[in-house]
C-alpha cells in the first residue's frame, strides 16, 4: 500500500535537513545581528515540522487504512494548457504592449476564454483589475514596468 503522504513527507523532511546544515555553515549569527544563514535556517526549520506534520498524518493513514485516491483524475487539461499559454503569453507580449494593456489582455482572456465569463463582467473586471495594478505599482511603488513599444506606434 502506498501512502504519498508518508513518501513525500519523509522526503521534504531530508532536504529540509540538508537545507538546514547549509544554512547553519552560512552562520547564524545572534539575536541582535542574524548572519547570511538565519532566514534560510528559519524557513528550513518550518519546512522541517510540516514535513513531520506530513510523516505523522502519512504514518495514522496506514493505521486507519486509508487508501490513497486516484490523483489527477478529472481535471480539465485543457484549461490547464490553456492558462500556461496565456501566461507564457503575457512574458511575451509583456515588453511590446506594455505593463497596463498586457495585463488587461491577459486578464480578459483568462476570465473570458478560461473563467468562461461573460463578456461584459470579463471587461469591467479586466479593466479594474489592470487600472488597480498600474495604480499599485506604477504609482504607489513607483516601478519602472515598461509602458510598450506598441504605443510609439502611435506618435507617443
Amino acid at each position: 500500500m502506498r501512502n504519498y503522504n508518508l513518501f513525500s513527507g519523509i522526503f521534504l523532511l531530508a532536504l529540509s535537513l540538508g537545507a538546514c546544515v547549509k544554512a547553519y555553515r552560512l552562520g547564524l549569527g545572534s539575536g541582535g545581528s542574524p548572519g547570511p544563514g538565519f532566514i534560510p535556517f528559519a524557513i528550513a526549520a518550518l519546512l522541517g515540522l510540516m514535513s513531520l506534520y506530513l510523516c505523522l498524518r502519512g504514518v495514522i493513514q496506514i493505521v486507519k487504512g486509508y487508501t490513497e485516491k486516484k490523483a489527477f483524475k478529472e481535471i480539465g487539461w485543457g484549461k490547464a494548457l490553456l492558462v500556461l499559454i496565456l501566461l507564457a503569453g503575457y512574458g511575451v507580449f509583456f515588453n511590446f504592449l506594455g505593463f497596463p494593456f498586457a495585463t488587461f489582455v491577459f486578464m480578459m482572456s483568462l476570465l473570458w476564454m478560461v473563467g468562461r465569463q461573460r463578456l461584459r463582467l470579463s471587461l469591467a473586471v479586466s479593466l479594474v483589475t489592470a487600472a488597480c495594478a498600474y495604480i499599485l505599482f506604477v504609482v504607489l511603488f513607483d516601478l519602472p514596468l515598461p509602458r510598450g513599444s506598441l504605443w510609439q506606434l502611435f506618435g507617443e
